[in-house]
């Protein structure tokens, strides 16, 4: 049986996609659909691939499309494809409301088209602090078990009076200094995000209450605490579907501890062929209500090492050192650009 790659998921907060492989039936290319917007001020992204051989390394972008989306007055707001199979909303000309009802359509450039289901933008939950405690952990490398130290991070929300589904992201920035081969001895920014850190929550049984003490990561100590690090999360409203959506994604990631393990039930998607309504779509458009919140831990927190400056200093006078090595901004997810929250 010959198996198909399908794209990444998601996501976030700034567009950041990750690769994810699942194994299904041979479908012959179907249209991969990540979407998501909200009522952050903030561009939304969405992308589009398409399913291939699971020997081919590559998923074909799905270029050259007519991205929109539509309210429930009719206003079109347009996505500007700025990567290959990547499209991205104008702030300045769409903001997601919550309380408004929103369709997603996409027009490949052979002239198929798809739209979503409708989808209400729900009122949003209320992230009600955020705190931190030292903590440590017990992590084995190549049969060795060490301690490692650092942060765990909570968070107390509140939900709504109305049935709910929450999806728990995170965000965090952290400024460190450039290794001493780079001559101008500058700063840099460097963003992590949940990724695969799939958090959900169901409150069947807190309606209108205060889920206190909740866990949403941990940090281990390095160089993300050489400087003061900046926590954001948020705490994203979604319907029942969207809900069902992510919670077999987060079953793909725990089953067998392997991406690579059969998909635990079929993963249904809100969007759909109006050309050809038997063709099959992957992926679903998400419409999520975010509270957010936002704290600055201190540097003082922990000891803060340089792991980036260290591993430059190990290499031999003769070896090809890394760009990051003469330039912060080449390390993995930074910046040179202080960001506008700092």
């Amino acid at each position: 049986m010959k198996f198909l790659k399908l794209i990444g998921f998601l996501f976030f907060l700034s567009g950041c996609i990750d690769p994810l492989d699942i194994e299904v039936e041979d479908k012959n290319g179907r249209l991969v659909v990540i979407a998501e917007i909200t009522n952050l001020n903030e561009s939304y992204n969405v992308t589009l691939q398409r399913t291939a051989d699971y020997e081919t390394l590559v998923n074909p972008k799905e270029t050259g499309a007519k991205v929109s989306v539509f309210d429930e007055q009719g206003n079109e707001y347009s996505f500007i494809e700025r990567k290959a199979g990547k499209y991205w909303s104008c702030p300045s000309e769409f903001i997601g409301e919550v309380g408004k009802d929103y369709v997603l359509r996409i027009e490949t450039m052979d002239g198929s088209i798809y739209e979503s289901d409708v989808e209400t933008l729900l009122p949003t939950g209320q992230v009600d602090s955020v705190y931190y405690v030292k903590s440590s952990r017990e992590r084995e490398v190549n049969g060795d078990t060490y301690i490692e130290k650092g942060v765990k991070i909570y968070s107390n929300f509140r939900d709504n009076e109305e049935k709910e589904f929450f999806r728990i992201d995170w965000q965090g920035t952290y400024k460190f200094r450039s290794a001493p081969m780079d001559n101008n001895n500058r700063y840099c920014w460097n963003t992590e995000f949940s990724k695969f850190d799939i958090k959900l929550h169901d409150d069947q049984f807190t309606n209108n209450s205060l889920i206190t003490d909740y866990q949403i990561t941990f940090l281990p100590d390095g160089l993300r605490f050489t400087e003061d690090y900046s926590f954001q999360v948020q705490l994203k409203t979604m319907n029942q579907g969207a809900y069902q959506f992510w919670d077999l994604i987060k079953q793909q990631f725990e089953n067998d501890g392997s991406i690579f393990s059969a998909l635990p039930a079929q993963i249904e998607s809100n969007i759909n062929s109006i050309t050809n309504p038997k063709e099959k779509v992957l992926g679903y458009f998400i419409v999520s209500g975010v509270s957010t919140k936002r704290i600055r831990i201190p540097a003082s927190a922990l000891t803060g090492i340089n792991e980036a400056a260290l591993s430059c200093n190990q290499f031999r006078p003769s070896d090809p050192l890394p760009e990051y090595c003469y330039d912060c901004a080449k390390y993995q997810n930074s910046t040179s650009e202080r960001p506008s929250f700092w």
